[in-house]
């Protein structure tokens, strides 16, 4: 079995706002709401979107010893609960023409393109993110909202 056929349909990359829980910090009920409902689900995770979420908390958090720690932790959960998604080629491509077309987020662009080219769904709440998919007629399959779960 080839590695992009490894990918399940039932899979989902978790967008930035669904790493947040796990990292210890909360977020909107609408993101909460979904959790119970992804156990049928083979979850995926990127390292840009660790990334996004810790530029989110270090603005946040006063970095006491307690709150480092529930970061790293949460990053050790998801390593050993998620599987990882890399970023191809295909992806960067696809990210950069996204890019031209006006969508400014090259991170949302490379988080959106990395579940397009390896065959599972970014499971977002990203309205802009979303409405430049529709607008610009790129492939909505690749996108899932919490309330299509």
């Amino acid at each position: 079995m080839n590695k992009k056929n490894s990918y399940k349909n039932k899979g989902l990359l978790l967008d930035t706002s669904f790493l947040l829980p796990i990292l210890g910090f909360k977020t909107s009920e609408k993101i909460m709401k979904v959790f119970p409902r992804l156990d049928k689900y083979e979850l995926y995770y990127n390292d840009l979107s660790i990334l996004e979420a810790l530029w989110k908390i270090v603005k946040k958090i006063r970095g006491t010893k307690e709150e480092i720690e529930r970061i790293a932790e949460g990053i050790k959960a998801i390593n050993e609960t998620l599987k990882h998604v890399p970023i191809n080629e295909k992806a960067v491509r696809n990210a950069i023409e996204m890019y031209q077309l006006g969508h400014r987020d090259l991170i949302d662009n490379l988080i959106y393109s990395t579940a397009l080219y390896n065959g599972i769904k970014l499971l977002t709440i990203d309205a802009k993110l979303i409405e430049f998919i529709e607008e610009n007629k790129l492939p909505k399959h690749a996108i899932i909202t919490p309330e299509e779960i």
